[in-house]
């Protein structure tokens, strides 16, 4: 089937988020209705529908702001639909699209799954042999279905108005209704299938998207002001994060200069001499030392370190994720983006704080790392 339609469901009512999720900044400057609007676009997919529930807000916003920026000949494959049946949730949002599609069949992307990867669809496509189905849902890694990332045909939709009509409007009691649903084992997929329901969800989603774009992922720790803790806190996730098989690497500035040489020593006495870098290389040690006119980027030392996660101390706002540290009875506002900040420490709670943070770092990389990421030839988490 190679005419197949994308429908993306970004209404809803968002409660465990707290705030609508389409429009919530995701990375490189896009949102995540944007996100999921050029996965689609890039994948040639025949025509996308984007349900907005019922929020004629949002449907203007998402027309506003990134609809009206589209080519001509994207804007002629876009469309937004409003729920013909209120307060349905997700059925109403699919019953609403494929009402009104044109494609013989329509992937659904969830708005809040954005590592889910269009070309998923057409392997799914590929591995049911017959051609009588009305849908393709996947199994996640949970064992549960997963049908806000299904495909399926616009000839359900009597049924799917039969279940609307009744007394539970569950997509997932849908599948039981329609019937000649196709299962697909999508168990080793469960990155794709992964969504954020959560506001912590999203902060390390985006964490983790961030870092998948860098040679190395990083963090950042900062604070509002000096003698704050940054410090313990970076050396006690250094030692924490060592503990579960991850090298570490810090990197932190000095606005007041140092001295990383010994007075005296034949790179000390070469470096003074006028060479623009000396570096000594030991049995368990390598140091290198470069003059520069300017204080360098921390970004671009960090990825270069031969190490699998940097942490960045610094007094600034950082670079994302951010992890601030604050003192007990802190009053002042932070410095960091509260979309960045994906975690506080309390100085005075570190047995209580630092745990929870090593857990997510760890789910972080082993996301990035497929279970079996690689740096320098050596795997880690194995």
């Amino acid at each position: 089937m190679s005419e197949l339609g994308l429908i993306i469901l970004a209404g809803g009512l968002s409660t465990r988020m707290g705030r609508p999720k389409a429009l919530l900044p995701w990375v490189n400057g896009e949102s995540l209705i944007s996100h999921a609007l050029r996965k689609g676009l890039e994948a040639d997919v025949k025509d996308i529908i984007i349900s907005v529930g019922d929020d004629d807000r949002l449907g203007l916003a998402i027309q506003t702001h990134i609809i009206d920026t589209l080519s001509n000949n994207e804007k002629e494959r876009v469309s937004i639909v409003r729920d013909s049946v209120k307060r349905c949730g997700p059925l109403g949002g699919l019953y609403s699209a494929l009402s009104v599609g044109a494609s013989p069949a329509y992937a659904v992307m969830a708005v809040d799954m954005p590592f889910m990867d269009v070309s998923l669809y057409y392997e799914w496509l590929y591995k049911v042999d017959e051609d009588d189905w009305n849908a393709i849902v996947p199994i996640g890694c949970s064992g549960q279905r997963e049908p806000m990332a299904g495909i399926y045909r616009p000839s359900i939709v009597p049924l799917l108005q039969a279940v609307i009509a009744g007394d539970d409007v569950s997509l997932r009691h849908a599948i039981d209704i329609i019937g000649a649903v196709e299962l697909i084992d999508a168990q080793d997929q469960s990155h794709a299938l992964r969504n954020v329901n959560r506001f912590e969800d999203y902060q390390w989603a985006r964490a983790l998207a961030e870092n998948e774009f860098r040679r190395v992922p990083l963090i950042s720790v900062v604070a509002s002001k000096r003698k704050t803790g940054k410090t313990t806190v970076v050396t006690r996730l250094v030692s924490e994060l060592r503990q579960i098989g991850l090298s570490v690497g810090v990197v932190k500035s000095d606005k007041h200069g140092f001295q990383m040489d010994h007075e005296g020593t034949d790179t000390d006495l070469a470096y003074k001499a006028g060479a623009d870098a000396v570096a000594i290389a030991g049995p368990t040690e390598t140091a290198i030392r470069i003059r520069t006119k300017e204080q360098s980027n921390l970004y671009e030392i960090s990825q270069f370190m031969p190490v699998d996660i940097v942490i960045l101390e610094s007094r600034s706002q950082g670079i994302a994720p951010i992890i601030e540290v604050t003192q007990e009875g802190h009053t002042e506002a932070f410095i960091s983006d509260s979309m960045d900040r994906v975690a506080t420490i309390e100085i005075g709670k570190l047995d209580r704080d630092v745990p929870e943070l090593v857990r997510h770092i760890q789910e972080m990389m082993r996301s990035l790392d497929g279970r079996r990421y690689c740096r320098g030839g050596s795997p880690i988490m194995g």
